[in-house]
């Protein structure tokens, strides 16, 4: 019986050391299953990322790449704004200098258009002076005239009959009035003391004015103060015997915008300037 025991107990040991050992290579196996599953999860994980790291590489790669030409086309296109403003700039600096030069050359024009107009002024204003002065040697001829005239009825008065002759009185002669004489012209100057004609620019005539002359202007009654400056006038006047000087008898005066032509001479009327006819 000790016998059956002892083997019983030797074949359980056996026993159980065997199934401990399958146990055991069993444990060991899936251990090793286990770390070779787990290394190639690690490795398949690594290769996913490489190939995710390699996309974004590419990616960034590409997104430079549209960045380094987008930034090359605007560098082209700022060099042409800039071609384009240089060439603006030339462009408006030559018309700069042709505006300038065009400035210059009316400049000069209007200095010698101003020299030749006060060069005109000069001469009308000299020839103005001349017809005064010939105007002046004309009044002065009658003056010297009408001294002749006095002169002469002076020396034909009679002479003092004797003391004891019977006086009678005897008709002197006068001197003959002026007469009365017309022109027609344009206002240069007009005041309430005289009034000056021209025909054709040039002074001609000096009317004076006194109390005693009748002015009309535009047919009703005024005074020579308010004839306008080229207004056209038609005048009768006598030179006066003191003063040799023109009178005006009567003024007739027409506000007009255009010059009418000078009315010509009627019989009695003179031409401006003219030296009255020596009485006889």
């Amino acid at each position: 019986m000790k016998s059956r025991a002892t083997w019983l107990t030797a074949g359980v040991a056996a026993l159980v050391v065997g199934t401990g050992c399958q146990d055991g290579d069993r444990s060991r196996q899936e251990t090793t299953t286990t770390a070779t599953s787990g290394q190639t999860v690690s490795a398949s994980q690594e290769v996913e990322q490489a190939q995710e790291r390699s996309e974004k590489a590419f990616d960034s790669a590409r997104d430079a790449q549209k960045e380094a030409s987008n930034q090359q086309r605007e560098a082209a296109r700022a060099q042409e704004d800039l071609q384009q403003k240089q060439q603006e700039l030339q462009e408006a600096q030559a018309r700069a200098q042709k505006e300038s030069q065009e400035a210059q050359a009316s400049q000069q024009q209007a200095q010698a258009s101003t020299q030749q107009a006060q060069s005109e002024a000069q001469q009308a204003q000299a020839s103005a002076l001349e017809a005064q002065r010939r105007l002046q040697q004309g009044l002065t001829v009658q003056q010297r005239e009408t001294v002749q005239q006095r002169e002469v009825v002076g020396q034909n008065a009679p002479a003092q009959p004797p003391a004891n002759s019977v006086q009678r009185p005897v008709a002197v002669a006068s001197p003959q009035a002026a007469p009365e004489q017309q022109i027609s012209g344009q206002v240069l100057s007009a005041s309430a003391q005289e009034v000056l004609l021209s025909q054709g620019g040039e002074p001609q005539l000096r009317l004076q004015v006194g109390p005693a002359t009748q002015v009309q202007v535009d047919g009703r009654a005024a005074s020579a103060a308010d004839i306008q400056e080229g207004a056209q006038v038609r005048a009768s006047y006598r030179t006066d015997a003191n003063s040799g000087e023109p009178q005006a008898l009567r003024i007739d005066a027409t506000s007009s915008a255009q010059p009418a032509a000078p009315a010509a001479p009627e019989s009695g009327e003179s031409s401006p300037g003219a030296t009255p006819p020596r009485p006889q």
